[in-house]
């Protein structure tokens, strides 16, 4: 943890830092928890011929929020999938370009998501829309409103990336510094 922000990590930086990895905190307590649920639904369903109802609405909704619920954090961490070929022939300028551009374009996909997201979580709240069959029906509302949420969080993080990828010279230096000679 950084005690006094310095020029390379603002407040705002360590603020949204702490906030998406308390997203990602949350997701890694949702996937445990539906980890369990399906253990619950296998040994009941086999040991005892009584399935947890639902199982099956519960994980479909959950492997959507959970992803969605990590993905601001692997923007942060620079762990998003990414092809090393070009940028590690290009200067620090060129390696600049690439991360503005590709976080540019993240955020749009991020803000897209948001806005693209918000009539069907409007219509899910007004008609409490829910998913299921028979015995169980789960609330599909939180989940859509999850999508809208997390796609302003995410678009909020990759304009942050891109500032910091304009305005930071030392961590493009580093890779510089990180790459192997061609001696």
């Amino acid at each position: 943890m950084i005690e006094n922000p310095s020029s390379e990590h603002t407040r705002l930086d360590i603020a949204v830092e702490k906030f998406v990895k308390g997203l990602n905190i949350i997701s890694a307590a949702w996937l445990s928890s539906v980890a369990v649920l399906i253990l619950y639904d296998v040994v009941g369903r086999e040991a005892f011929n009584t399935p947890f109802h639902g199982t099956n609405e519960i994980v479909a909704n959950s492997v959507l929020s959970i992803l969605l619920l990590q993905l601001p954090l692997s923007v942060i961490n620079r762990s998003s999938l990414r092809t090393t070929i070009l940028f590690d022939k290009v200067g620090i300028t060129g390696k600049k370009t690439i991360d503005v551009i590709s976080y540019f374009l993240a955020a749009l996909l991020f803000l897209c998501i948001a806005i693209g997201s918000w009539p069907n979580m409007i219509e899910a709240w007004e008609i409490l829309e829910l998913e299921g069959s028979g015995v169980i029906e789960i609330p599909v509302y939180p989940i859509r409103t999850l999508v809208v949420f997390v796609g302003a969080v995410g678009f909020i993080v990759c304009i942050l990336s891109v500032f910091q990828s304009i305005t930071r010279v030392q961590e493009y230096q580093s890779y510089e510094s990180e790459a192997p000679s061609s001696e």
